[in-house]
Order: C-alpha cells, then structure tokens, then sequence
C-alpha cells in the first residue's frame, strides 16, 4: 500500500510541477454582448456555508469559481490544471504519518474591489470558515478524513500556503484545491463577532458589497425578476492573445418560474441557454435552422431524481411506515420508469438504480438491486411489512391505521410534477391515500432540512464522477442527510425517536474510511459494496436518468459540450456575437 501511495504521489508531483497553465488560456473570443440564463427560483443567499439549494449555489459559482479556486478541472481532458495557485508540491506522505500540499499561489492577483489577493485569504478561509466548530457547512462534510480530521492551513509567505492532514486523505487535492475561497478583509469582521451565518445575504448583492474572485459578481437582484452580474474588472485571467477575461460583459439569471415559460422564452430569443426536457428535444432539434440553435444530446447525467421519506416525522405511523424497509420497497415496485422515460422524457432517459452515477467509473450495475415496475411485488412486500388491506380495500398497517401522507415536490418542474402524478397514482391503486401538492422550491427545501413538517418529496441532488462528493448526503452527520437527519445537526428531531438502522452506519463507516485508500481496485470495491447497501435498503427511491439535452443559440460561441462539462462549464471564455 505504501509503495502505491509514493507512486501516485510522485506521478502526480511530475504532472502538476510543469502544467503550470490554466483552462483558458489558449482561448480566443470577442468582448462584450450580455449572456442570458433561466433559472426557476431566485437565490435564498449568497453565503456558500449557508447555501443548500441550486438556486443559490449557482449564483455563488460565478464569483466564487471558474478561476476563484486554487486549480480547477478541465471538462475536455478531466486533468486538473492551476488557477489561484499557479503550482504545489504535492500531495505526499510526511514522516509523521500524515500529508501535506503546499500551494505557490500566483502572484498580482486582485479581488473584483482591487484588494490583493494573498496566503492570508486561503489560510483564513479554511482555518476560520470551513473547519471552524462554529460555521456548519456541506463543504466541512466531504473533508473530513476518515478520524473525522480536518484539514489546517500555514501561512508560509504572502504566496505560499501548506494544507496539513494528519493521516491520508484521498482526495486532498480535489476538494482542497477546489475550495472557494471567501476574502479575509470583508469577512474576517463576521467570523470575529460569530455572525458570519448573516454574511451576504441577499440584500448584500444590492447594497454592492459582494467581492470576488470569479469573473462574474453579482450587483443587481429583483426578486422574481431577476439577477444581473457584471464582469470582474479584476479577473487574473488572460486569452491568447493577452485579452483580459471573461469575454462576456454581463450575464443574466432570468428567473421564470416554470419550465413551459422557459422553453417559451428561449424559443422567442430571450434566453440564451435551455435545457429542453425530452418531451421537447425533437422538436428543438427539428426547428435549429428556424431558431438559430444548436441542439445537443450528450450521454447520461450525474444528477439523481428520486422520492424520499421524512424518518423522522412527527407523526409515530408515519415514522412507523416509513422506516419499514418493505414500505419502501413497495414504493420501488410502484415506480412505473417506463412510463415515466416514455411520457416525460421522450425515450431520452434510462432507469435508475444506484446513488453513482452511471457516468462514473465507480458505478457497478452488478451489484444494484432492482425494483422493475410490478404491483404484485408491491403488494407482497406491504404483506411482509405488516401491512394488510380493509374491506374497502384501503391500505392499513398493523395496527389498523390507514396509510396517508403527502408527497411534495417543486411547482414549475413540470418533469418532476410529472413524476408525482404518475407515482401518486400508482400508490393509490395500492391502497393509499396520497395527497400530491407541488410548491416553491426554496420553501421546500427550507422545510426539508430546517423544519421537518414533510412526508414526502421527489427531488434532484447534482452528482458527479466521485461519490465521497455525497458525503454530506450519506454520512450519518451530513448536513444534507435529509431522510433521517441527526438531532445533533437539525433541532427540530427528537433524540427520542432518533433512529439509526444497521446500514445506514455501515455506509457511514464507507464515507468514512474510503478516504484513506489510494489503492483506486480497493476503492472500488468499496463504492460496489455502498451501492448494494443503498439499493437493498433504498432510504431513497430512484426514478430515471436524463440524457443530457442542451441547447443554445448559436450567437453563443465557445460552447465546448464533454461527458464532464455542459454549456457553462466555460463561462469565462464564452463570448456572445450580437
């Protein structure tokens, strides 16, 4: 094992010594035009300790990424190149057991207010906000090592910094590397005085006191309307020909409420990125010439749509039911996929079993159970669940309660409205009382994780090639572990009626000790034996797996679609031709 870790560490060490370019530098664009983006629901923050929904993480990407980190990942080659930190060293062993990466951060660089940037930025964003016992936040999740270590920074000299892990962390460079990184001399004031939760909210993108390092900072939100970001005047990067980044002058999040009113207000030009549901895609397709667009399909997608269950609720037969592996596993049988690929998606999705991607190099179908559409099945397992029927045929458990619930998702995706319709009615053919009542998304997720007055919802996660990014979602002390969510991390569960089955501290026990493994057959082996646990046990009931459907207009250039990266992964170098 040790001769393996050397060799990764040295391969690794020879490739980054002499990479010293960045992603985009070979770019060649025009200045200038405003790129127009739709987006369902307008940000609930613009703290990305906070942030929990898509609807803010995607506002914070443009000033907090795309060059605001210390390397970041090409789409086209899945190499991580520099960016913040123009090269390291690293990471390796240290005699003492633990290990090290030491960043030599690029000099000149500005935040967007003209403030340098320095060592004492990236020390004091992950020794005071991300490891700090005072700030929650996802990105403290998939950190920790597998003793629950968190990593330190040292200041070596104004652009130089040291990371420490004191044992072996898999992915130090990745997540380390990848950090956001907040500016010491805005936020360090609000660390101080344990407030920094009220850092930037979003009435700070108004009052102009975001700061930042990506190539585009937010200045102007109307709620419901939407928000408008202008280019950095003091992004580092530069073109080919030495032009200064990003090409764009500004970009627009639109919000439009509904997925109809999006598709509607692409096809009159008045955004400039879609992504058409399948249902859509033909058409798109068929009418490029018409609305001057590129339309593309691109293989399957990292994220997951699934429903869920509230193990916690407040109601005892509810907590009863759902935490009734069979209950579950009779929602699985009452998943008609089929249905729902061929009236959703248009034949363009595939079904989904596992919580890896199939996408990704640690997916293993072999050893994913599956639950193929069968009421009978559905019925048997409520049977092994204690379940039985009454004389008017509605579903009770053992104790004579009738099984009734809510299933909730977010109004205007019209996909996941779809998905509901299509299980609500499955279920009740099962003898169940379902009420189905899409609502907003931000409020949804609000409920979800701070208040706890849910059933049930279908929702998305975001996904990506390396599962131990989930492990705010799997670990017993993620914050995102939203069926069955630790009082220690949600004030609104009961200790008493806290419960933790055995796999679920098994699969906990695989996040945990995955990290310490650089042998990738060892690793391997135990994402195979996650995805059997996840699939077996099934706290989240996976629907299907959209293609990846773009589409955009083709004044848009620079669009560079990969297995890893979609319309925006280059948002710095796209440029719009007016």
């Amino acid at each position: 094992m040790k001769k393996v870790l050397v060799t990764l560490l040295v391969s690794l060490f020879v490739f980054f010594a002499f990479a010293n370019t960045y992603i985009g530098a070979d770019a060649t664009g025009k200045k200038g035009g405003t790129l127009i983006l739709p987006t369902l629901s307008g940000p609930r923050t613009v703290n990305d300790t906070v942030s929990k929904e898509t609807s803010s993480s995607d506002v914070i990407a443009m000033f907090m990424s795309w060059g605001g980190t210390l390397i970041e990942r090409d789409a086209r080659d899945g190499k991580f190149y520099p960016a913040l930190a123009e090269k390291w060293d690293g990471p390796r062993l240290t005699k003492d057991g633990g290990m090290e990466i030491i960043w030599y951060l690029r000099k000149g660089v500005k935040w967007s207010d003209g403030t340098p940037f320095t060592a004492d930025d990236v020390v004091f964003t992950l020794n005071d906000i991300y490891t700090n016992p005072d700030i929650p936040s996802s990105f403290k999740d998939v950190i920790k090592s597998t003793n629950g270590y968190l990593p330190k920074a040292t200041k070596i000299n104004d652009y130089t910094v040291k990371m420490y892990y004191p044992e072996p962390f898999r992915l130090a460079l990745r997540y380390l590397g990848g950090m956001y990184i907040f500016p010491k001399h805005k936020a360090e004031s609000w660390v101080k005085n344990k407030k920094f939760a009220e850092f930037w909210t979003v009435d700070s993108i108004n009052k102009k006191e975001i700061v930042g390092l990506g190539p585009f900072i937010p200045v102007e939100y109307v709620p419901d309307q939407y928000v408008r970001f202008v280019a950095n005047p003091n992004y580092w990067k530069k073109d080919k020909n030495g032009t200064q980044l990003p090409y764009l002058k500004e970009v627009v999040y639109k919000i439009i409420s509904s997925q109809d009113a999006q598709k509607l207000a692409f096809e009159k030009g008045e955004v400039d990125i879609y992504s058409p549901r399948g249902t859509e895609f033909n058409y798109f397709k068929e009418n490029e010439k018409k609305f001057n667009i590129t339309v593309l399909s691109y293989g399957p997608a990292y994220g997951t749509l699934f429903i869920t269950f509230n193990w916690n609720n407040k109601d005892q037969a509810k907590r009863d039911w759902f935490r009734n592996v069979h209950f579950r596993k009779a929602v699985a049988y009452a998943m008609d996929k089929k249905k729902m690929i061929d009236t959703l998606f248009n034949g363009l999705a595939i079904e989904q079993w596992s919580p890896v991607s199939m996408a990704s190099p640690f997916y293993n179908e072999k050893v994913t159970v599956k639950y193929p559409y069968d009421l009978n099945k559905a019925r048997a397992e409520l049977k092994l669940g204690g379940f039985s029927w009454d004389k008017n045929g509605r579903l009770i458990d053992s104790k004579g309660r009738p099984v009734k619930f809510t299933i909730e998702t977010n109004a205007g995706n019209t996909v996941r409205e779809g998905m509901g319709n299509i299980i609500t009615a499955a279920l009740k053919q099962l003898g169940m009382d379902i009420t189905f009542v899409p609502g907003d998304f931000n409020t949804l997720i609000n409920r979800m994780l701070n208040v706890g007055d849910w059933d049930a919802i279908i929702i998305g996660l975001t996904g990506g090639d390396e599962p131990q990014g989930g492990r705010n979602v799997w670990a017993l002390d993620g914050s995102l572990h939203f069926w069955n969510l630790s009082p220690e991390n949600a004030d609104w569960v009961d200790p008493k009626i806290y419960w933790v089955p055995d796999f679920e501290k098994e699969i906990d026990k695989i996040f945990k000790e995955n990290v310490r493994i650089l042998d990738e057959n060892v690793v391997k082996d135990y994402w195979a034996k996650y995805q059997k646990l996840a699939s077996e046990n099934i706290p989240l009931i996976y629907t299907v797996n959209s293609l990846r459907l773009f589409a955009w207009r083709n004044t848009i250039k620079n669009v560079k679609i990969t297995l890893l990266g979609g319309t925006t992964w280059n948002l710095d170098w796209l440029y719009k031709e007016e």
